[in-house]
């Protein structure tokens, strides 16, 4: 009963979280930019994203038919690389035509993923024999841990800005470091003289 509600006090934590560093404080918008114009661009989006909602890539890497000559898949390689070289290139999730958005489902699975990770976390903390402070410090490094392996692979591979990635991976660190205060506070055990000699 313990480790359950500890999850979901820190569940409820995250969540908050989530508002504040989306809504309040408004440092991932800040890295967000518009098109000069967006209605030619919308328009050019919707006739060309012929494969629906899902990512998409520009300038894709196309590959050669399987019995092509090799030396076709070379300049199909060579020209990718130079226009991807030159630009524009943009890896992006698009929609091309309406959705419903209901806020309400948005937020009822935002806070079910925050339930899943705070009880992830807690499991994995609830082994630990560690005083307070390392303890808190073990969901801290967890919340690094997410940042490292969810935001810098988009610096990496698809040229995520580093501001946006030094924001997401402190939006990891705060949202596990104070979610972690309460998984802390009753989850984990203290070392004894046993445990310390």
């Amino acid at each position: 009963m313990k480790f359950l509600l500890a999850a979901l006090l820190a569940a409820i934590i995250s969540f908050a979280w989530g508002f504040v560093s989306w809504m309040v404080m408004s440092w991932h918008d800040q890295g967000m930019h518009d098109f000069k114009d967006e209605a030619a661009v919308s328009e050019v989006i919707k006739e060309n994203s012929t494969h629906g909602t899902g990512l998409y890539v520009l300038p894709y890497p196309r590959k050669a038919v399987s019995y092509a000559d090799p030396a076709e898949q070379k300049r199909l390689e060579a020209g990718h690389r130079k226009a991807n070289d030159e630009g524009p290139y943009m890896y992006a999730i698009v929609r091309p035509g309406r959705h419903d958005w209901n806020m309400n489902a948005n937020l009822g699975w935002s806070f079910g993923r925050s339930l899943l990770a705070a009880l992830i976390l807690g499991a994995l903390l609830h082994q630990t024999v560690l005083a307070f402070p390392a303890r808190l410090t073990f969901c801290a490094a967890a919340g690094l841990f997410a940042g490292v392996v969810c935001i810098l692979p988009q610096m990496v591979w698809f040229e995520l800005p580093q501001r946006d990635v030094i924001v997401g991976v402190a939006d990891y660190v705060i949202e596990w470091t104070l979610a972690g205060v309460v998984l802390a506070l009753f989850l984990g055990k203290e070392p004894t003289d046993r445990d310390l000699n």
